[in-house]
Parts: C-alpha cells; sequence; structure tokens
C-alpha cells in the first residue's frame, strides 16, 4: 500500500475548499428557495418562493391533485397593475389576481424581477406577497380559490 504525500492531500483539501465557497457564493440565492403547495378542492397551487421570477415568466403552476392538467401561473404588467394569471386554452392569460402597481415604467418594468417571499392561505383566499428584487416594498395579490376552482372545473 502506498500512502500519498502530503502535498497531495493539501491540494485535495484546497480543491474541495474552493468548490464549497464557489457554490455558496453562486447559490445563495437557490438556498434560500421553497416551494410551497395550497391544495383546495381537487387542485392544488404549486408555488416557487424565493426565486426572482421576470414579468412574463411561470411562478408556479395550478394542477389536479391526480396530476394532470397543469396550468401556468405568471406575473404580468397591465395598465400600471400587477397581474397575476393563469395560462389558458391557447397560452392566452386569465387573469386571477391584480393590485396598483407604481413601480417603474413598462420597460424597466420588463426587465426587473419580482420574488414571491410568501404565500397564506385563508379560508377560500390565498395571498401571495411578492417584492421586487431591487426594492423593499411588497405587494399582495389576493385570489379567490373557490372562483378559480370553478373556473377550472367549468358551469355545473
Amino acid at each position: 500500500m502506498v500512502i500519498p504525500p502530503f502535498s497531495l492531500y493539501r491540494r485535495q483539501w484546497r480543491v474541495v475548499g474552493l468548490i464549497s465557497a464557489l457554490a455558496v457564493w453562486y447559490s445563495l440565492t437557490a438556498w434560500a428557495a421553497t416551494v410551497s403547495m395550497q391544495a383546495f378542492g381537487r387542485y392544488e397551487i404549486v408555488l416557487s418562493e424565493g426565486v426572482p421570477v421576470a414579468l412574463g415568466e411561470i411562478l408556479g403552476l395550478v394542477r389536479r391533485q391526480t396530476g394532470l392538467p397543469e396550468y401556468p401561473l405568471m406575473i404580468g404588467l397591465q395598465n400600471r397593475r400587477l397581474e397575476l394569471s393563469i395560462l389558458g386554452p391557447g397560452n392566452r392569460p386569465i387573469p386571477l389576481a391584480s393590485t396598483p402597481f407604481k413601480g417603474p415604467t413598462r420597460v424597466r418594468a420588463a426587465a426587473s424581477r419580482f420574488i414571491v417571499e410568501r404565500s397564506v392561505r385563508q379560508d377560500e383566499t390565498l395571498t401571495l406577497r411578492l417584492r421586487q428584487r431591487s426594492s423593499p416594498g411588497q405587494v399582495s395579490l389576493v385570489v379567490d380559490l373557490r372562483h378559480l376552482e370553478r373556473m377550472l372545473e367549468g358551469e355545473r
């Protein structure tokens, strides 16, 4: 059995230390991310909390608890209002909730990113608390879960 020299161990530990430092440096935001799941009726909402999302990007999805179908959730800006929408047939956004938005103009807002800080369910409503990545202010979007379920199931 050959024992490697001490300098080889030292080099290996340096590599391990460097990789660890880079992993911490580049993935601090990923470590803070969580996935929340809110069940209602036969459906559930799955959200990525703590991950920066640009306008028009998917921040979660609504799906039947048995799996398919899945409907992506996205945020957008329409007439100075921040909107949470579900992508319906033909990728047409169907608004679920909106709130006035006093942020930057449409061009600068399109480049900005939003973070879902928390989602809180109370009875038949789900409140999403979002903040713009570059500013400390929060906005809240309130989704009526009963209305969403009726919309997904269709009129009976």
